[in-house]
């Protein structure tokens, strides 16, 4: 899917920007099932508008496989509705590779847990993988190229357990609030619960648990450390220092991405603080803040994706305090093209680290490689077109790992 913009509405003659574009249908998916094709218009789902991509995801993501549904498509400029049946995805299925789906109770609800686990093996290290800040599911079976997909595999092929730790409120997890309203120490929380869990299976070695934490997995690694008894984390893509000073950091490698003009590029930085200092510190809604300044509705409306709580609980902490007690190996890593992130906060952890325990910690940069551990030569590659998954990425996890 993506967004209808002018240029679209313009040269598919549509009378607004409601609704979303169809770029193409996998096979054997719901959207194949309801009859959807190429070039239609997604208007509504049961009687709900989708202006958005991310807004049709979050409202699909709240039903389940066998849940019936209405839709309204524009096809040939003619508005079309039907009904049909939203079909579960299939389970990943490896020849090599053992898939098991199950979950647990945690403070959340019901949450699920997806694992990868060699064959045949029995005591092995476990390692867990926490995602970014979105709420997205790690459940994929559709698309087994994508980047944490083909990590986690390789690992597993390398004789670890590896655990998706899915998001509360996404997915199949169950009597779950939906995840954009659950707070930072909720999910936080969640993943705590699902260590406790995965520590008693029997192919489990429970002294040797690593977290790979992506992204703001990465910030909640040290915290879910605190409460478990964790070997090792590997953090890539993630954040060091204090929110607000991350946001401008990275507002500035943005700039880059997007090849604006240094003196743009400042601009954009003054006001997108000015803006983060309205929600953050005088605590205004992002209606507010976008009252008081325009420019703040776009630049705030990323806020909006998570609940209030979530945002005020990341602001409050102290990243490098955080790490200050984390006792074991740490591997940090930032991929060269990653403009999500800065290099200088992997660097600010590692040297908190070895200040209080010296040797302990690891940074690495990986060449040609962007957020989404992809590859990409170059901030705007990985704007525009980064490639397919680097290898190397795991490739430096198990030499590491090999070593810790």
């Amino acid at each position: 899917m993506e967004q209808i913009t002018e240029d679209v509405k313009r040269i598919m003659e549509l009378s607004s920007l409601k609704g979303v574009l169809i770029k193409g249908v996998i096979s054997n998916t719901t959207a194949t099932q309801a009859g959807f094709k190429k070039g239609d218009v997604l208007l509504k789902i049961n009687g709900k508008e989708v202006n958005t991509t991310t807004e049709t995801m979050k409202l699909i993501s709240t039903y389940k496989g066998g849940d019936e549904f209405t839709y309204e498509i524009i096809r040939d400029k003619k508005i079309i509705q039907g009904k049909s049946v939203f079909k579960a995805l299939p389970f990943e299925e490896y020849t090599d590779i053992d898939m098991q789906y199950t979950a647990t109770e945690t403070v959340n609800g019901i949450q699920r847990i997806i694992l990868s686990k060699p064959k045949n093996k029995v005591k092995v290290p476990a390692i867990v993988f926490i995602g970014g800040i979105g709420c997205y599911s790690l459940d994929t079976p559709l698309d087994t190229n994508k980047s944490e997909t083909k990590l986690l595999n390789t690992l597993t092929r390398a004789g670890y357990v590896c655990i998706r730790a899915e998001k509360p409120g996404v997915g199949d997890n169950m009597n779950c609030k939906p995840c954009n309203e659950i707070s930072f120490n909720e999910e936080l929380n969640g993943y705590v619960n699902v260590i406790k869990a995965i520590k008693k299976y029997d192919y489990v070695d429970s002294n040797q648990i690593y977290i790979i934490g992506h992204s703001m997995g990465g910030v909640m690694a040290p915290l879910i450390a605190k409460q478990s008894n964790i070997k090792g984390i590997i953090a890539y893509g993630t954040i060091g220092s204090n929110f607000i000073e991350y946001l401008a950091k990275t507002r500035r490698t943005i700039g880059e991405a997007y090849k604006w003009n240094p003196d743009e590029t400042d601009a954009y930085i003054k006001e997108y603080c000015e803006c983060a200092f309205y929600y953050f510190v005088e605590k205004m809604t992002t209606s507010e803040a976008a009252a008081k300044k325009e420019t703040c509705k776009d630049y705030l409306s990323i806020f909006d994706y998570r609940s209030r709580k979530y945002n005020n609980e990341l602001y409050e902490l102290n990243i490098p305090g955080a790490w200050k007690s984390f006792a074991g190996k740490a591997l940090l890593m930032w991929g060269e093209s990653d403009y999500i992130s800065s290099k200088e906060d992997h660097q600010i952890i590692t040297q908190t680290i070895n200040t209080y325990h010296p040797g302990n910690a690891e940074f690495v940069t990986v060449k040609a490689t962007e957020h989404g551990m992809k590859d990409a030569i170059t901030f705007q590659q990985a704007q525009t077109a980064p490639g397919s998954y680097n290898p190397v990425v795991a490739a430096q996890i198990l030499q590491w790992l090999a070593q810790s």
